[in-house]
């Protein structure tokens, strides 16, 4: 049965994932975080802005509340793994970006969980 090596491999990524103090690290630790993680990815990646207020209405409350939310967001800025800008038209409103080298991370991530999958296949 190839499941169990492919949990296997998956169990032995993230526990070698979680030793470290960088952006999959960041990604592994919480539900709240790997949610925030793939919502800004995902508007990152699809050039689409993703502001505070977008984050509070799809994440749901069960994950993390609006304050919880603010705090890793600003964690996450302040270890420079997400990127906070103002939009033109409205200075109040803050959108959230991976950083460049988050992006990297992303893509190794995607492309390691798409590598050990595909033995199921």
């Amino acid at each position: 049965m190839l499941e169990d090596k492919v949990v296997k491999k998956l169990k032995e990524n993230f526990y070698r994932r979680i030793d470290k103090n960088d952006e999959l690290q960041f990604l592994d630790s919480s539900t709240l975080n790997h949610a925030l993680c793939l919502e800004i990815a995902e508007g990152t990646f699809g050039n689409i802005a993703v502001s505070y207020e977008d984050l509070c209405h799809k994440i749901p409350r069960k994950i993390g509340s609006r304050s919880t939310i603010l705090n890793s967001l600003n964690n996450a800025v302040s270890k420079k793994y997400f990127i906070k800008e103002s939009v033109d038209y409205d200075k109040r409103i803050k959108i959230y970006k991976l950083s460049d080298n988050f992006q990297k991370v992303m893509i190794q991530w995607i492309n390691e969980l798409k590598n050990t999958t595909s033995e199921i296949e």
